[in-house]
């Protein structure tokens, strides 16, 4: 999770730390730990700015496994996101990998204002626990094939899947999705939602889910691949997987959108008078008043 310094705060241990661990989740020793700090330039494009002339700075190890970045942050450092990318080898000839950790750097005193109201903030923070994507330390786990003794329970996850601004468009996305299917309900905005019809927003979150699955779907067709040398295969496919996941939000949302047309209807001509209605009105109470003589009352 993305923590926030002030210019001139010392980041030390408990700040911006690494624990490395095997897969019985003992503490363990790499052959080599560095870090690089970058600034993001928001641009656009996006990119990262090298800070310093040192790309492999050497992390303080207060223990076995334990690992921080002692950093001084400038008293004029530039307000903004900054991201620290660790690169860790497990054993002599192993590959390296890398772990991305983000912090932001703010004016001391000053609250960043959110772009999202507290009814909209409610809605992205139960999809993303309703995703399992609220916790990444605890609930993301990197399981390689090879060495898994040594390095699997390495954590290469410091951030979400999902950055705020990618849900709310899932939400809007399952908003306009609900609304298109009849009855038609006029429901196109999050704060409408939940002051009209709170009942609903279980069945966006199933709609949202479709589309946050399906982009991570779309992700990994670029990731796959199948890779065989001197006798050892390494397959990485999970496309399919996400696609199974969103088919089972898609037919959670199909039985919504059936209790929607059956719910709505049902409600609707509760709302037609019961005794009173004359021959114009027989098409509803907008039409008329109708004829209330006995000949013609029906």
């Amino acid at each position: 999770m993305a923590v926030a310094f002030f210019p001139g705060q010392e980041v030390a241990r408990g700040d911006l730390d690494i624990f490395i661990k095997d897969s019985s989740s003992t503490p363990t020793t790499p052959v080599s730990i560095t870090y690089a700090l970058y600034y993001v330039d928001p641009g656009p494009p996006e990119s990262e700015v090298l800070i310093g002339v040192d790309p492999a700075r050497v992390p303080v190890n207060p223990a076995v496994g334990e690992y921080y970045a002692a950093l001084m942050i400038p008293v004029g450092a530039t307000v903004g996101t900054y991201r620290i990318r660790w690169t860790i080898q497990e054993a002599v000839g192993t590959p390296f990998m890398q772990v991305v950790q983000e912090f932001a750097v703010v004016v001391s005193g000053t609250v960043v204002a959110s772009p999202y109201s507290t009814v909209e903030q409610d809605m992205i923070d139960c999809l993303r626990v309703m995703l399992r994507d609220n916790n990444p330390d605890r609930n993301y786990h990197f399981r390689p094939p090879e060495h898994e003794a040594d390095i699997g329970a390495y954590n290469r996850v410091f951030g979400y899947v999902w950055e705020e601004a990618e849900l709310y468009q899932y939400l809007l996305r399952g908003i306009d999705w609900w609304d298109m299917f009849p009855p038609r309900t006029y429901v196109c905005t999050i704060a409408k939602l939940v002051n009209e019809n709170p009942s609903w927003r279980t069945a966006i979150y199933y709609g949202a889910m479709q589309f946050a699955l399906m982009a991570l779907a779309i992700n990994w067709v670029h990731e796959e691949f199948d890779y065989s040398i001197g006798g050892v295969s390494l397959s990485i496919e999970k496309s399919s997987k996400y696609e199974s996941l969103k088919s089972n939000a898609e037919g959670q949302f199909d039985k919504a959108v059936e209790a929607k047309q059956r719910t709505v209807k049902f409600i609707r001509g509760l709302q037609q008078p019961k005794y009173g209605i004359g021959i114009r009105s027989a098409f509803g109470p907008q039409v008329g008043r109708g004829i209330l003589s006995p000949r013609n009352f029906l």
